[in-house]
């Protein structure tokens, strides 16, 4: 049996969310690397160095990949979470209130 913890709401910790942000920004800095070794790799192919063609042309596989593989993990773990609730309002300056029996909106009335 695993009671569940007094504190425990479901939703993810802080170093959860940390974990989530950290590969957010890992990821696109691999996407802007290989942006740039995309542009290294066309300079070295226009000069006439083929080995450094080569070798970036590699390193830009590789960051691509990488950053692919990391949107992907994150997509894949976003739609594994049961408990993640979304919610965008049509305006941030309207206020809503949801009918608990029908599950209707209206406006917020003072």
């Amino acid at each position: 049996m695993n009671p569940q913890r007094s504190g425990d709401t479901g939703r993810p910790g802080r170093a959860q969310v940390w974990t989530r942000v950290a590969e957010n920004y890992a990821a696109w800095l691999l996407l802007m690397a290989g942006i740039a070794s995309a542009g290294v790799f066309l300079t070295a192919l226009a000069g006439g160095f083929e080995g450094w063609s080569l070798v970036a042309g590699i390193v830009t596989l590789l960051l691509f990949a990488g950053c692919w593989l990391s949107f992907r993990d994150s997509s894949r773990r976003e739609a594994a979470e049961p408990n993640m609730v979304r919610y965008h309002p049509d305006s941030p300056d309207v206020v809503i209130d949801v009918d608990q029996d029908t599950g209707e909106r209206q406006r917020h009335r003072d």
